[in-house]
């Protein structure tokens, strides 16, 4: 993402875009990410955070 190919694109469009519009595809939609990626977006989507912890529980650690 250093934008190089976005200066030196002969025909100017905006190759940095499709890259990156590519990539978000493969990770949001083919869960194309590295396992442990992929693990912490599931978190996120079930507990709002990326640990593997509710929010119920979240704080069960002060308790001790």
């Amino acid at each position: 993402t250093c934008n190089a190919c976005v200066e030196a694109c002969p025909v100017s469009i905006n190759p940095l875009s499709i890259i990156l519009d590519m990539r978000r595809y493969l990770v949001m939609e083919q869960s194309a990410a590295p396992m442990e990626l992929n693990n912490m977006m599931t978190n996120i989507e079930n507990n709002g955070a990326p640990w593997p912890y509710n929010q119920m529980d979240r704080l069960n650690w002060t308790k001790e």
